[in-house]
């Protein structure tokens, strides 16, 4: 805790990010790659859907042929990427996962320092993200989920400094371009959060031309031509692997056929799962997963993926706290990030997918994370009313310790340790 004093203490109000910035999210990043890293290798076997990623890593790794053909192959190949580095053990399945983990807090400070032109915003985000818990565990298993929201946190932060500095940074435009195919390269779940963010993107792009003053933005046509052809070449970029497979490799030509190929495989109907969920039950923190839950060793482990309940549930009053304050006392920005939240909420709401799981509800979870920041420094920090931000940090930080070994795999005493975390019986 004394890391956000001293990093928020100095804020300079209204302003700009500055270097200053980058080396308090950059010794958040680091901070958080050694929380993902430590004890990285528990459980010590494959962990959920590991079971089919790592075994696609390795098929990739080997050019043999297309593995989970329902899926795009960046996240795969970046899992692979940790294998060809760190061996076939559970370091090397996890490792890149971790990485990207602690891009996305950098990242994920960046876009909040840019969004609210708050530093004290930005630091609460940056560590109510390490205590959310859903951020910890898709960062310590080798999924493709950490590695979408990571380049589409990366795509946000270049898009509000974008916003913020008048549209006239072709960079910051490729580097979000890409970043945003890159994301669609990893799980098409990005989707969720693009649908309604490129829109939102457009509009603001829209009124700076209308109300151009010192810097002037690119015209609103060349504007569009930097996002759009950059996402798709580094989207189909990523299948060129596929090009190389001993068998089914695919040419040049049939990368295009084969998204067809992956709708209709994302399409196809499944069965009922014990664990699935519906979205009112993801913003309530109801229906968690286990995704581990066995002796390793002779030791009893478990994983369960579960938000931080002070965060989910304190979190509608935040989102609602900011709508007022964004419609009410004219603090329109921090209406963004609740936009942002109810974006890829309500994509798996209308989505014709009838089995859902608690992990859709990842987007949406990070951006609580950043609209409860924004809301606790709107009206208690920015006020010097330092009471209730520190409370509040303080017991997600508790409750974070308190699952601690429930979501890290941590050694428990027998089978049915499990029960002291079930707060809920939907929780079992």
């Amino acid at each position: 805790m004394a890391v956000m004093g001293d990093a928020i203490d100095q804020s300079d109000g209204q302003s700009r990010p500055d270097r200053r910035d980058l080396l308090i999210t950059g010794a958040f990043a680091l901070l958080s790659l050694a929380l993902f890293l430590w004890r990285i290798g528990d459980p010590a076997r494959l962990n959920f859907d590991e079971s089919h990623y790592v075994p696609a890593a390795r098929t990739l790794l080997a050019l043999d042929l297309m593995p989970n053909p329902e899926h795009p192959p960046l996240g795969k190949l970046l899992i692979g990427l940790g294998i060809a580095l760190f061996g076939d053990n559970p370091l090397g399945w996890r490792v890149m996962s971790a990485l990207f983990g602690a891009l996305l807090v950098f990242s994920a400070m960046m876009a909040t320092r840019w969004m609210l032109l708050r530093r004290p915003a930005a630091v609460m985000a940056g560590i109510l993200l390490l205590f959310s818990q859903t951020l910890f565990i898709q960062a310590r298993i080798a999924m493709l989920d950490i590695f979408m929201a990571s380049f589409l946190m990366l795509a946000l932060w270049q898009l509000v400094a974008l916003w913020r500095t008048g549209f006239s940074d072709r960079t910051r435009f490729i580097v979000a371009s890409a970043a945003m195919g890159l994301s669609m390269a990893c799980k098409w779940t990005a989707l969720s959060l693009i649908a309604p963010g490129l829109p939102l993107f457009i509009w603001l792009l829209w009124r700076a031309q209308k109300q151009a003053g010192g810097v002037q933005p690119l015209p609103m046509a060349p504007a569009l031509g930097w996002l759009g052809p950059f996402a798709a070449f580094a989207y189909l970029a990523t299948f060129l692997p596929y090009h190389f497979l001993r068998h089914d490799a695919l040419s040049l030509v049939q990368i295009i056929p084969q998204q067809f190929e992956m709708l209709h495989l994302q399409s196809a109907p499944m069965g009922s799962h014990p664990y699935q969920s519906r979205w009112w039950q993801w913003m309530l923190d109801l229906r968690p997963i286990w995704y581990f839950y066995e002796p390793v060793a002779g030791v009893q482990r478990g994983v369960l993926f579960i938000g931080n309940p002070v965060i989910c549930w304190g979190g509608p009053f935040a989102l609602a706290a900011s709508v007022w304050a964004g419609l009410r006392q004219n603090a329109r920005p921090l209406m963004l990030p609740v936009l942002l939240w109810a974006g890829p909420l309500l994509f798996f709401i209308i989505a014709p997918k009838p089995v859902q799981f608690y992990y859709h509800y990842f987007l949406s979870s990070l951006m609580l994370c950043i609209a409860s920041a924004g809301a606790l420094d709107h009206y208690f920090w920015s006020r010097g009313k330092r009471l209730v931000p520190w409370l509040v940090i303080g017991l997600a930080g508790l409750v974070f310790l308190e699952f601690y070994p429930i979501i890290s795999a941590g050694a428990l005493g027998g089978p049915q340790d499990f029960n002291r975390w079930m707060w809920l019986d939907s929780w079992r």
